[in-house]
């Protein structure tokens, strides 16, 4: 084998192993998704393994290490070593014999299923290590609102929203590190209104909603309690929700008023759309993926696309349906004014059962009502004072199409 083909065969390894961490928080360990990933996991790691009897990859916060020489930072890579690294582990060493069931259980410890002690009695070919370097308490640096991100950061989100746009390939890396910031602070308790992007004009709505439907998801998540590796999916499943819109004339997306027939089928293929453009992306959550294609079916499955009636909605899409909402009825668009958060939450309550789901929405307003009591006397409100327009003008489009 090269050394070329050598650094091919781990990175194919870390890209099945991410795969199948990456279902398991979809659906489950015991998913069949999961279950078809083990074999080849295992026989990636068995042909690594004929070339020397045991190898060890490092863990370093974000980074793997192989063999003590540091592997190119991917999305897979830094989901691997998130994941370990929350369970303490800080190497792993595989020996000559691997079997699958031991595989099986390395996943297990790596979304919090078992402990990472099990190395010690249950894999006989699978040795560990505890990190044992005092824990940097800083991590991630805690992005606690939108006011801190930096230049830099507000060039690469921007960059890569113009990427997307372009229907280029993009580099999920640069704002998979931001929505690593807002996971940071949020576990820290602080408050995810102030994280909120304040109101900007029209032609800066996609970028700005984005990013709140990410900081949405990431708060309800967090209340949920969600895992940190969880956690970041779902943000990342909020910022890239409506990428399919860059398929659609921008003229439909700005009408003022009710769409056509053909403007309204154009408009639906949008979800569909923005998923296959995903799949063609390097690092994606799977999360991701699927939420983009399913964040406007609704709760009962009168959206679209339209599917199957046993079709069962993923949990992170109906999270982005209820974030995807709030952003779109706090926000200035061109055919409607923003409104204020009793009139946000009478209006969700009328769409619980029908479009959004009424346990996760009740929560959601719960956590919000009680982080407003929490910064009031700042003088922070959801909404800037506006012009009354009629409920006929409001009631134009869809909260959230």
């Amino acid at each position: 084998m090269s050394l070329h083909s050598h650094r091919q065969a781990i990175h194919d390894s870390l890209r099945l192993i991410s795969a199948a961490l990456s279902a398991s928080s979809l659906y489950s360990i015991e998913h069949q998704q999961v279950r078809s990933l083990v074999p080849k996991i295992r026989e990636n790691l068995a042909n690594l393994l004929s070339r020397q009897a045991e190898f060890t990859f490092l863990i370093i916060k974000e980074d793997l290490l192989f063999d003590g020489k540091p592997l190119e930072r991917t999305p897979h890579t830094e989901r691997i070593a998130r994941l370990f690294y929350a369970r303490n582990v800080g190497f792993i060493r595989f020996h000559q014999g691997l079997d699958s069931r031991e595989v099986e259980l390395l996943l297990r410890v790596a979304v919090g299923l078992e402990e990472a002690a099990i190395f010690n009695t249950d894999t006989p070919h699978i040795d560990y290590g505890e990190i044992d370097t005092p824990e940097d308490l800083e991590g991630r640096r805690p992005i606690f609102c939108f006011e801190e991100l930096t230049d830099e950061e507000l060039q690469s989100i921007s960059t890569f929203y113009d990427t997307i746009g372009d229907k280029d390939n993009f580099d999920i890396r640069d704002v998979s590190s931001i929505i690593a910031g807002f996971v940071s602070a949020f576990q820290q308790e602080a408050n995810p209104l102030l994280a909120l992007v304040p109101l900007r004009e029209e032609d800066e709505y996609t970028f700005t909603h984005s990013i709140n439907v990410a900081i949405l998801n990431i708060a309800q998540a967090n209340s949920l309690g969600f895992g940190e590796q969880l956690l970041h999916d779902v943000g990342i499943a909020g910022m890239l929700h409506d990428s399919g819109k860059i398929f659609i004339d921008k003229e439909i997306l700005r009408k003022p008023g009710g769409l056509s027939d053909e403007e309204w089928r154009q408009m639906q293929q949008h979800p569909s759309r923005g998923a296959q453009y995903l799949m063609g992306q390097e690092g994606i959550p799977l999360l991701a993926i699927i939420t983009a294609f399913e964040h406007h079916m609704r709760y009962d499955k009168k959206g679209y696309p339209q599917v199957s009636f046993d079709w069962q909605v993923n949990l992170c899409t109906q999270m982005t349906m209820i974030s995807d909402t709030f952003d779109a009825l706090r926000t200035r668009r061109t055919y409607k004014e923003p409104w204020d958060f009793a009139k946000i939450s009478g209006r969700m309550l009328e769409l619980v059962g029908k479009q959004l789901n009424p346990h996760l929405t009740l929560n959601f307003l719960k956590m919000m009502s009680e982080l407003g009591e929490k910064i009031i006397e700042s003088g922070i409100s959801l909404s800037a004072e506006v012009p009354p327009r009629s409920e006929a003008e409001l009631a134009r489009r869809h909260v959230c199409e």
